[in-house]
């Protein structure tokens, strides 16, 4: 059996590392070559329909018969799943080691795919798999920054960034920053 997680050292080579996000919404695939690049893979998965609960129906009426059944339905919607998997599948280079991240069973689906074709193709490389709620793109960007060894901007405003002193309020008093005073300048 294989195990969801596996060790990825602390730096990739930036030009052989992917984060990969995915979702039933579609797929992003961020790499680094000097700057951040970035690949969207659309998904044509249909919604889950909602289930109706208890639906009271007139015992005079036979039951069967009319619209389309609960099976089709899964199967439509399990055939866009492979195919939408194959499509970010293709998007992915094959010597690239990868951490999948996302919020449903897609992720651990993909990579699932990923490591038994790998398997047929005699590859060996490192994929992770980690389920996490929704990131925006900044926070995948400093994701994938962090492992590919490259420092990510932490940017942030107010007090403690600034070096000199500040007047508060009405008065104009001054004092200093409140939290950090040598900060090494950027």
């Amino acid at each position: 059996m294989e195990t969801d997680m596996q060790e990825i050292p602390e730096a990739q080579a930036p030009d052989r590392f992917a984060l990969v996000w995915i979702d039933a919404e579609g797929a992003r695939i961020l790499r680094w070559r000097e700057m951040v690049t970035e690949v969207r893979v659309p998904s044509e998965i249909p919604v889950h329909e909602r289930s109706t609960y208890h639906v009271r129906h007139d015992p005079r009426v036979r039951h069967g018969g009319g619209g389309r059944g609960a099976d089709d339905a899964a199967r439509h919607r399990t055939e866009h799943v492979r195919q939408f998997l194959s499509r970010v599948e293709d998007a992915i280079l094959a010597e690239e080691a990868l951490e999948v991240l996302g919020t449903g069973e897609l992720c651990q689906r993909l990579a699932s795919q990923i490591r038994r074709h790998d398997r047929t193709h005699h590859r060996d490389r490192t994929i992770t798999v980690d389920h996490s709620m929704r990131l925006t793109r900044p926070q995948l960007v400093a994701r994938l920054k962090e492992r590919v060894g490259r420092e990510p901007v932490r940017g942030g405003v107010g007090a403690y960034r600034w070096t000199g002193d500040l007047p508060h309020g009405r008065s104009g008093r001054v004092s200093g920053p409140r939290r950090v005073v040598g900060k090494p300048p950027r």
